[in-house]
């Protein structure tokens, strides 16, 4: 049985709340105040634009092999990426890409860093602590309101992952007939919004706090859980529980998830290392979708929330047709202005971001998947 360690996807994963993400701008203000502005690794250079030694991982690192997308024996650059949650099944090509050799193929020295529920992505980024890191789509949207400048590099997981699980014996079928239930979820997150919009979340609908657990949806009727349809339905499976999973992608809600993410600035100064992050992580998750063994033993390793291995084993078989661009492999990391067009239309209209201040064009890049 998977414990708490699949846990909640509200507490600062990547549906962290929007209040705890304001909240935390407070946050980063101050220090960068008291810090003069600077770098944590530097007295005199600016958050986010620290030297190349700095922002690669510090410690005279180099940037060897930037740009040849190939084997380089010399000195690796050290960069850190920062991972949104624990270590789990969505972040199973960034540890393949390191299990494998990929990054050291590219020329990276790679730490990734386990996330957990306080974990702060935009803002650790921000700070330059770290040079890359795991973000949702919706996540960058409302960075970028904030003013903080992420950027989306690659997009692994095509559709979105979000579910609704009903029990399936409750008979509902559709968001239609999502009535009458007592609903755990975090109701900050973009798409709670987004169902009253559509007309698909009435009063007969009781919203309760998701804490990560299923045993209430287990335990008898009358109630729905949020979820990613490679996790949580398995944890209800695996107490005699099935479910059915009303996906937000089937009614327009369909962020990018597990991106690849850095600065404005980083990627700025720093585009050969951007890329060949961009390339080994691509290769990552082509590996780990066809190959996933040695992979999730890392992950199992470094994840501390017991986590289980067929929870990993049904993660990766339900992931790979979110990860697939008509079928086929070669398209995990692309982008389209389309989608994220829609999704900072949708922001907008939901008055959760502010249009003035919306650069669809700043908020992804897909020049370096070419």
């Amino acid at each position: 049985m998977i414990s708490a360690g699949t846990l909640t996807r509200s507490l600062g994963h990547p549906w962290q709340s929007l209040s705890s993400l304001r909240a935390s701008i407070g946050l980063v203000l101050s220090v960068l105040l008291m810090s003069g502005c600077d770098s944590p690794s530097s007295t005199k250079t600016p958050v986010a634009e620290t030297s190349s030694s700095a922002t690669a991982g510090g410690s005279g690192a180099t940037e060897a092999g930037a740009g040849s997308g190939a084997a380089n024996p010399g000195k690796l650059t050290k960069v850190s990426l920062l991972l949104n949650w624990y270590p789990e099944a969505e972040h199973g090509g960034f540890y393949a890409a390191k299990v494998h050799g990929i990054f050291e193929k590219y020329g990276l020295d790679v730490e990734i860093q386990p996330g957990g529920k306080a974990t702060v992505v935009p803002q650790t980024l921000t700070l330059g602590r770290v040079q890359f890191g795991v973000a949702n789509a919706d996540d960058v949207l409302v960075a970028r309101n904030q003013d903080i400048p992420l950027v989306a590099l690659m997009a692994p997981i095509q559709q979105g992952p979000r579910c609704i699980m009903v029990r399936a014996d409750s008979g509902i079928k559709t968001f239609q007939e999502f009535k009458n239930l007592t609903f755990q979820v975090d109701s900050t997150r973009p798409y709670v919004p987004f169902l009253r919009s559509k007309g698909l979340l009435d009063d007969s609908v009781k919203l309760a706090p998701y804490f990560g657990s299923v045993a209430q949806l287990v335990a008898g009727p009358g109630y729905a859980a949020q979820g990613y349809t490679f996790s949580e339905p398995f944890m209800a499976k695996q107490q005699g529980v099935e479910v059915t999973q009303l996906m937000m992608s089937d009614i327009g809600y369909n962020p990018y998830a597990s991106l690849l993410v850095t600065t404005g600035t980083y990627l700025k100064d720093h585009q050969d290392i951007c890329r060949n992050m961009v390339k080994a992580s691509i290769e990552g998750w082509q590996k780990y979708l066809t190959d996933p063994t040695a992979s999730n033993e890392v992950i199992l390793k470094n994840n501390k929330q017991g986590l289980e291995r067929d929870a990993l084993v049904y993660g990766v078989e339900a992931l790979k047709p979110l990860c697939t661009v008509n079928g086929d492999l070669t398209g995990v990391g692309q982008m389209t202005r389309e989608r994220w067009v829609e999704l900072s239309d949708t922001l907008v209209d939901l008055k959760l971001i502010d249009r003035a201040k919306v650069n669809v064009d700043a908020s992804f890049n897909n020049e370096l998947l070419k």
